[in-house]
């Protein structure tokens, strides 16, 4: 296996944890937002819990996203042959 290879297989790696990424508030709105439908289904409650729980779930997505992109930049801040490892530069 070439070193290309490699770096092409990290790149598409890294590629396919930033979409993962990306998608986290939009799993969390769809998946909360279901769980609050089923609840008004159940419940008769109207619209409530389906407002209340998609609004939750894209909150804590875009918490997630936050977080995960920090951690992603600075996996990339270290590997990153231009900085040398170091983060300051």
């Amino acid at each position: 296996m070439s070193p290309d290879d490699n770096t092409s297989r990290g790149d598409r790696a890294r590629q396919a944890k930033a979409w993962s990424i990306a998608l986290d508030p939009v799993y969390g709105m769809i998946g909360l937002g279901l769980i609050g439908y089923a609840i008004d289904y159940f419940a008769n409650t109207g619209m409530l819990w389906t407002i209340i729980l998609a609004i939750t779930g894209l909150v804590v997505g875009f918490y997630r996203f936050v977080r995960e992109a920090m951690d992603l930049n600075k996996e990339q801040t270290q590997s990153s042959p231009r900085t040398d490892g170091d983060p300051e530069t």
